[in-house]
């Protein structure tokens, strides 16, 4: 669906917020580095944090520890690439990880045609944002290497595609926090921008809950807010 409404005001005490980070609570950047979540963001986190008893998590490509970088000096549940690591939901897991001469070819790719590669604990990235003119290409090399490595797929984001564990998504990673506490017997909303978002939308959706696309493009989730402006809004909303 791509015609969806704004979401309605929730009780936070009922809900547990699951959100994604670049693009959601923060503008993408040219590179993942730069990313810098505004101050006012930060504030509205931990009130929502202690509005909900601590049922907000972070769900995101980014590992655990580039996470908690960018959120400092918020400390939230996580779960770092895609599901792949995890933290507060059962403790840690961490997924197998890419070949060593897979990423070499990566970054091989990536020299030679001017791109940045990101490398994971357990996959990696390949940013085209700076070159959007190598876009498909980019597309089918990491396609093409996926395929020759079992247990891994490939994600195409906003001017990336990702290498990552094919048994961990952000509905895994949803699923596992929903089991326990504070998540346990909440509502769930997925919040996100993307196309790894919509595994999270689907599994919020399934759950009871419900999903919310930051953004233009077409989605499964049930609501949609134009902006992290948006967003930003709706949040304040529901703490005052």
């Amino acid at each position: 669906m791509s015609d969806v409404e704004e979401p309605p005001m929730i009780r936070c005490n009922e809900y547990a917020f699951y959100l994604d980070l670049d693009g959601t609570l923060a503008p993408i950047v040219d590179h993942p580095d730069d990313v810098v979540i505004e101050p006012k963001m930060l504030d509205l986190l931990n009130r929502l944090k202690t509005a909900s008893n601590g049922a907000v998590a972070i769900l995101s490509g980014r590992s655990l520890a580039e996470i908690d970088g960018i959120i400092a000096p918020v400390v939230l549940h996580a779960a770092g690439e895609h599901g792949a690591e995890t933290r507060g939901a059962g403790g840690m897991r961490q997924a197998v990880k890419l070949p060593a001469e897979a990423y070499s070819e990566i970054s091989s790719f990536a020299q030679s045609h001017d791109l940045l590669v990101e490398r994971k604990a357990s996959g990696a990235a390949l940013h085209y944002r700076t070159s959007p003119g190598h876009a498909e290409a980019s597309k089918d090399f990491m396609q093409t290497l996926a395929a020759r490595h079992e247990g891994f797929r490939v994600l195409h984001g906003k001017m990336v595609s990702e290498i990552a564990s094919v048994v961990c998504s952000k509905e895994t990673a949803l699923r596992d926090f929903a089991m326990v506490a504070p998540f346990q017997d909440r509502l769930p909303v997925m919040i996100g921008d993307d196309v790894t978002d919509e595994d999270g939308f689907r599994a919020a959706r399934s759950l009871g809950g419900f999903g919310i696309k930051v953004g233009e493009g077409d989605t499964v989730a049930r609501y949609r807010l134009a902006s992290i402006s948006n967003l930003y809004n709706w949040l304040s909303s529901l703490l005052k």
